[in-house]
């Protein structure tokens, strides 16, 4: 590699967060700002930051200067089961039906799911501007609510404002960054708690509610409709990736971080978590279903955890020859994924692998490219030993034993 392109693979390296990039990644952020919210009230001006996240969508990243590094956003977490229950046997929502012509009603889904959604405005630790503004949704009777990881960063207080207009202060539980979930608990008795549904049964073209405190604009919610753009989308952010996530062109503006995304049913398909800023009707909610596991965790006090294996990573294919070079990368291997870096204090480099060395099996799995390699790690488990072959810079074929290390959150 120049110069130029090591510096530009460090720049996208401290980007993602030592995170892989997938290959043929649609999105990727050029620059992340908080949207603001700016309302007038009583003659004064009350701004909020960073809710929601707003994306600008750019060229999709060239992955032969993105280096990966396989702290795997999609790996499993360790989650901790709940006594008998889980988020879905605790709504006391009722379902709703369609109308006669298989439609949403809108009226009806509000009417369902309005009671249990939250305004939250959060005071942040520095005072700058006050703190911010989103929303959040019940999922118990006694007070958890579930909302975006960024509505509640840096927070010193949090208060919810409950559909009724009542005031309540509300404690951070737990929450995960790396998929920005959060949840809070405030106290209460035989609160409305939402429905949530099952994101692998919608299909694009769904219709959909997203409900929230669209700019702060008043003591009521705010409601727009729209469909399922698409699914499975991934977008890459500052510091973070996020997978698996539902597009949709129902308005979702600053404030609705955290909020529902419902279905015709009156069920949480999704969290509404960020916007295009470059476009218009472009919103994404994380699936509830990628959700679901991680507020498990969360509502327990405890952080998800996923497997590590501890390596900064690029296809062998996607170097040119003075990146070989570079690597020190064996005269003709041209598949498998060359390791560009070790995490110092990770498994990788206590089992003894090395830069430039090519890992063409995982655990009796053959290794071809970044994304087979993520998806053996993803579907590991903290603390096993699983046995790697890698073509050493010499040409030699080494099998060494790694055992997987981990870190804490789920990932995006």
């Amino acid at each position: 590699m120049t110069d130029a392109t090591e510096a530009q693979s460090a720049d996208i390296l401290d980007s993602v967060d030592r995170e892989s990039a997938p290959r043929g990644s649609r999105f990727f952020v050029g620059a992340v700002i908080g949207a603001v919210v700016g309302a007038l009230v009583a003659g004064l001006i009350v701004v909020s930051l960073g809710d929601p996240q707003r994306i600008y969508v750019t060229e999709k990243v060239d992955t032969t200067q993105a280096v990966a590094d396989l702290l795997d956003n999609q790996a499993p977490v360790t989650a901790v089961a709940l006594d008998a229950e889980t988020v879905s046997d605790l709504a006391t929502t009722p379902e709703v039906e369609k109308t006669d012509a298989g439609r949403l009603d809108v009226k009806a889904v509000l009417a369902a799911v309005a009671p249990t959604v939250v305004q939250i405005e959060v005071s942040s630790e520095d005072g700058i501007f006050g703190g911010g503004q989103g929303t959040g949704f019940i999922i118990s009777s006694d007070g958890q609510v579930v909302t975006n990881a960024h509505v509640v960063e840096g927070a010193s207080s949090i208060n919810v404002m409950l559909s009724d207009g009542t005031l309540k202060t509300a404690e951070l539980v737990q929450q995960d960054p790396t998929r920005d979930l959060a949840v809070l608990k405030i106290e209460g008795e035989n609160l409305p708690a939402a429905r949530l549904g099952r994101s692998a049964d919608v299909e694009v073209g769904d219709e959909v509610l997203a409900i929230g405190n669209a700019l702060g604009l008043g003591d009521t919610p705010t409601v727009t409709t729209g469909i399922v753009s698409a699914l499975e989308r991934e977008l890459q952010l500052t510091g973070s990736r996020l997978t698996r996530l539902i597009q949709t062109d129902a308005a979702i503006n600053p404030g609705n971080s955290g909020g529902p995304l419902v279905n015709a049913k009156g069920e949480v398909i999704g969290v509404n978590t960020a916007i295009a800023g470059n476009a218009e009707g472009i919103g994404f909610a994380i699936s509830i279903d990628h959700a679901r596991p991680v507020i498990e965790t969360l509502q327990t006090g405890e952080v998800p955890k996923r497997p590590l294996l501890g390596v900064n990573i690029t296809d062998v294919e996607m170097l040119d020859d003075t990146a070989r070079e570079q690597y020190n990368i064996y005269e003709g291997v041209e598949t498998g994924v060359v390791i560009v870096a070790l995490v110092e204090d990770g498994a990788a480099n206590a089992a003894g692998l090395k830069v430039g060395e090519v890992v063409t099996e995982f655990d009796g799995q053959e290794i071809e490219s970044v994304q087979d390699l993520v998806g053996a790690v993803r579907d590991s488990e903290i603390g096993r030993t699983v046995r790697v072959e890698v073509v050493a810079n010499d040409g030699s074929i080494r099998k060494v034993d790694v055992e997987l290390g981990f870190t804490e959150g789920a990932g995006g």
